[in-house]
């Protein structure tokens, strides 16, 4: 499939031979995973054998926003991430939707023949194996088989993907997340975990230890930040350019900080960067956050994390 401009739509647009032969899958996919990658795949080779056009219908919130507003949504991608993530998976049309009332009332039955045959006009539709839609999730793969008999749609169901045994699942890759296990992390994305920020001022400890520090502050408030401990990472900045670094999260427990942050020591590197956005990039988390019984015992651990991660930055691929 031949990678062109992302185009995105804010609602199911009225297919008037725009879309040739389109064919469709529905999901929240947050983190665009292995699994979702095998569903994506599949969505298009799918298009390929109808000479058509592979369209991945998802949303801007995630469902549980709605049900649970109370509850804090844990995004593995934000929305940026997602759309690239997907582009370049080959996917150059995504109906990016909000979920509303008004969308979780609607029946699977006005989903389907309303929107996606109705509008759309759809030529077949993908989903994962457990994937359900519309109201009370009455969507599911046996309504579809179904509607397929009366429709002439077709109806394709793609498999779980596995990883050492266990269904991969968004579930399965933020606990992977949380517990700062960026090697399984990277097997199940596919891709290295990245988080973008802002860099702000900090308590200023790091230059007095002799490693300076860029302190960062999330860009998205719900996006998923690792477990605490020192990681490999590098750091982009806006002009692409990229610096390896030896990253620090968690509450600097020997000076007894009593406030989270995420700094790291870029390797080789001495500019004043306040206030840029950068993209930090997981590869290894070396160890726990330990408390220390002096700075000196610090400083001596952290030169030989130093040592540690250039050697995993000298192997990486």
């Amino acid at each position: 499939m031949e990678k062109s401009d992302l185009k995105i739509y804010n609602d199911i647009p009225e297919n008037n031979g725009s879309f040739s032969n389109p064919v469709v899958t529905i999901g929240n996919f947050d983190g665009v995973h292995t699994g979702h990658r095998k569903i994506i795949s599949k969505l298009i080779a799918s298009a390929e054998e109808h000479n058509g056009v592979p369209i991945v219908i998802t949303f801007r919130n995630h469902p549980r926003t709605l049900f649970h507003p109370e509850s804090v949504c844990r995004m593995i991608t934000t929305i940026e991430e997602k759309q690239r993530a997907l582009h370049d998976l080959g996917i150059n049309n995504i109906i990016m939707l909000n979920f509303t009332k008004e969308f979780a009332g609607l029946t699977a039955d006005q989903f389907y023949n309303e929107l996606l045959v109705g509008k759309l006009k759809i030529k077949e539709i993908v989903i994962g194996y457990d994937h359900a839609f519309g109201k009370d999730r009455q969507g599911n793969i046996d309504y579809l088989l179904k509607l397929s008999e009366k429709t002439g749609i077709i109806v394709n169901r793609v498999d779980e993907e596995v990883c050492d045994d266990e269904v991969i699942s968004s579930t399965f890759l933020r606990d992977e997340i949380d517990k700062g296990n960026m090697k399984m992390v990277t097997r199940l994305l596919g891709r290295r975990y990245t988080l973008s920020g802002r860099v702000v001022k900090g308590a200023g400890r790091g230059r007095g230890l002799g490693y300076p520090t860029a302190n960062i502050l999330p860009d998205h408030a719900d996006k998923i930040v690792p477990g605490n401990g020192i990681y490999a990472a590098s750091i982009t900045f806006k002009d692409n350019s990229v610096f390896n670094g030896m990253l620090n999260i968690g509450y600097n427990p020997t000076f007894n900080g009593k406030e989270k942050s995420i700094e790291i020591n870029i390797l080789d590197f001495n500019k004043d960067i306040y206030d840029e956005i950068v993209t930090l990039e997981f590869y290894e988390k070396i160890r726990e956050e330990i408390k220390f019984d002096s700075a000196d015992s610090l400083i001596s651990k952290i030169r030989m994390d130093e040592i540690q991660i250039r050697g995993i930055f000298g192997n990486a691929g």
